[in-house]
């Protein structure tokens, strides 16, 4: 969590509309999903130094320990001793839209070590976590890299780099700037080359990365398609053969395919960016990133089957492919979503590999955009003129000792919109003082209103419910949206994984 909000945040777990699994019922609202919102400033980096060509962001996170965002972005560049043109750089900034290039010194690039790129032959870009698991500071930063150019053999003679074994292979670093093997050979074989490493994962014990099975499936048209697979490791060495956890299916386009999907986890809830390639009727064809959630990292569900990132206006940076960083970022009442923007589509981009030059990779005038969605904003359910409900799955009602706080993440929309909400036993009857008759109702915006009835906040229900065992909420609203609540009294934790 970066910085303060402009509404205190006190409860410890937030509740989002990303599936029905929370809500018993629901009335008169709509489901609706937001795409993130374009920064004014937009692109906010663009390649600039001449080892820069093409920039697309691979991960982007706060770094708690210096205060500082950090970002591992792929670009191109011709470097001595490395097979593939792909290489990566390293950028810092202080408030996220502002960015500096240290000088790492790694590589040479026309006969100067000035330059920040950080780590050489990254196709698919760098996989890039803080392991707050593993104990030695030598091995703070973790990435997973695939390996396995777009050299010819040709360039291999002329002394461009010798043939990597492909595959992925794992790095640790002190700093996220100078890296290190940490084995000798690729630790994940057989896969597609784009992956997204969502770190540690305490509910299973176990490292876990989101990566593309190296077989395409057959979905029915008889075509190949990329999916999304899923693979575990306990020393980020050993790692287990990836398992299909998400295919394209019936809502997606013909032919679809998912190409790549970053992964973070919210409240315990996981959220995914699947990335929809769509490869036709060429081998061209759109790229964009979408949601999906899961309850255990497993089992996906799609929501909304929309773009969470728009295509820009023709002509603009992004007006083709975006693809999302891994690291959505909270900061102040935002989530902020850091995406590569290019002027063309996938197919076409696949179509200029050959040129290895930075002044052409820099034609393809691919360079790095900043989207916000408001703090749990990527879903909401809506009400207009009819008054809507939304009755949550049973909750556990606080001890006497245990202040309760009834917290709501929502927007009302012009006169007479307002949420409020009834307090239900459970067997379904309003609790005494807590009815919609003595609700205070809710009208404005805000990321954490706290409810009352007639001035009483939640808390006087932990001693009239004490012992009850459970309780259910019925939201009420009209010409609303209700994006999150919250409802218990413990501090609050890192909302963002």
């Amino acid at each position: 969590m970066i910085g303060s909000h402009a509404s205190s945040r006190v409860s410890g777990h937030w509740h989002l509309f990303l599936d029905d699994a929370e809500v018993a019922s629901r009335t008169a609202v709509q489901h609706v999903m937001h795409p993130a919102v374009k920064y004014a400033g937009n692109p906010i980096l663009v390649p600039e130094p001449p080892w820069e060509g093409a920039m697309v962001p691979s991960t982007v996170l706060f770094d708690e320990e210096d205060r500082t965002f950090k970002m591992w972005y792929l670009t191109h560049a011709r470097v001595p001793g490395v097979e593939s043109t792909y290489v990566s750089g390293f950028a810092t900034s202080t408030d996220g839209i502002h960015w500096h290039r240290p000088e790492i010194g790694a590589y040479e690039y026309e006969g100067s070590r000035r330059n920040n790129l950080c780590l050489g032959n990254t196709p698919g870009g760098m996989g890039v976590i803080i392991d707050h698991h593993d104990p030695d500071p030598t091995r703070r930063f973790k990435a997973l890299v695939w390996h396995g150019g777009n050299r010819s053999r040709a360039d291999t003679k002329r002394g461009w780099g010798a043939h990597e074994q492909r595959g992925f292979s794992a790095f640790t670093s002190p700093d996220g700037a100078h890296w290190s093997p940490l084995a000798d050979e690729p630790v994940l074989r057989g896969t597609g080359d784009t992956e997204s490493l969502f770190g540690w994962d305490e509910r299973y014990g176990r490292y876990v990365a989101y990566v593309r099975p190296g077989r395409s499936r057959e979905l029915g048209e008889g075509v190949p398609r990329r999916v999304i697979g899923r693979s575990l490791s306990e020393d980020f060495v050993i790692w287990t053969s990836p398992v299909d956890v998400l295919l394209p299916d019936a809502d997606d386009p013909p032919l679809a395919e998912l190409y790549y999907m970053p992964v973070q986890r919210f409240y315990g809830q996981y959220v995914g960016l699947p990335h929809v390639f769509v490869p036709s009727p060429d081998p061209f064809g759109p790229f964009w990133p979408e949601l999906a959630t899961s309850r255990d990292g497993i089992r996906w569900s799609r929501v909304g089957h929309q773009p969470l990132i728009e295509a820009g206006e023709p002509g603009s940076f992004d007006c083709g492919m975006r693809r999302c960083a891994r690291g959505i970022i909270e900061r102040g009442d935002e989530l902020w979503l850091y995406y590569g923007g290019w002027r063309e589509d996938h197919g076409t981009s696949r179509q200029h590999r050959h040129m290895t030059t930075p002044r052409a990779a820099q034609r393809r005038a691919a360079a790095i955009g900043l989207a916000k969605l408001r703090l749990d904003g990527f879903v909401s359910l809506d009400a207009g003129e009819a008054e809507g409900t939304i009755t949550t799955a049973p909750v556990r009602s606080a001890g006497p000792a245990i202040p309760l706080r009834l917290l709501v993440n929502a927007a009302t929309h012009g006169p007479g919109g307002y949420v409020a909400a009834e307090v239900l036993a459970a067997d379904g009857t309003v609790l005494p003082g807590y009815s919609l008759a003595e609700a205070d109702r809710f009208a404005g915006d805000a990321v954490a209103h706290e409810l009352t009835w007639q001035g009483r906040p939640l808390a006087l229900l932990a001693r009239a419910a004490a012992g009850a065992g459970t309780i259910a909420l019925r939201f009420r609203l009209r010409h609303a949206s209700l994006y999150a609540y919250s409802c218990a009294g413990a501090p609050a934790a890192p909302s963002v994984q």
